[in-house]
């Protein structure tokens, strides 16, 4: 086994132990655990067994398989800056709405 695939391989131990304490924190969503869970499980399968990048490569018509594993980290990366994207919008709706019923009190006063 290359020094490689072991970094991997605690990497996603380390991540998957972390993302189980968040989940019992309270602090991510059962979805968002399902997610991350996935995702580090699949690293730790990248990191074990390389080749599997190459059938999946195969399968969808790319000829390598570390192009396959940049396409999906492109995806879920758009994906996570979407989610972040909204929900700024949401925190900065829900802060103009509190800036303005303050004022509104205030102004009462």
């Amino acid at each position: 086994m290359l020094a490689i695939q072991i970094i991997g391989i605690l990497f996603a131990l380390f991540a998957f132990i972390v993302t189980i304490i968040k989940f019992k924190e309270k602090k991510i969503s059962i979805k968002e655990f399902i997610f991350w869970s996935i995702l580090w499980f699949c690293i730790a399968v990248i990191a074990i067994v390389p080749w599997t990048t190459t059938i999946i490569a195969n399968f969808i018509g790319i000829r390598r398989g570390i192009d396959v594993v940049i396409y999906l980290s492109i995806i879920v990366l758009f994906y996570l800056i979407f989610r972040i994207y909204v929900k700024i919008i949401n925190v900065e709706r829900e802060i103009t709405k509190l800036v303005r019923e303050e004022a509104l009190k205030k102004k009462r006063k």
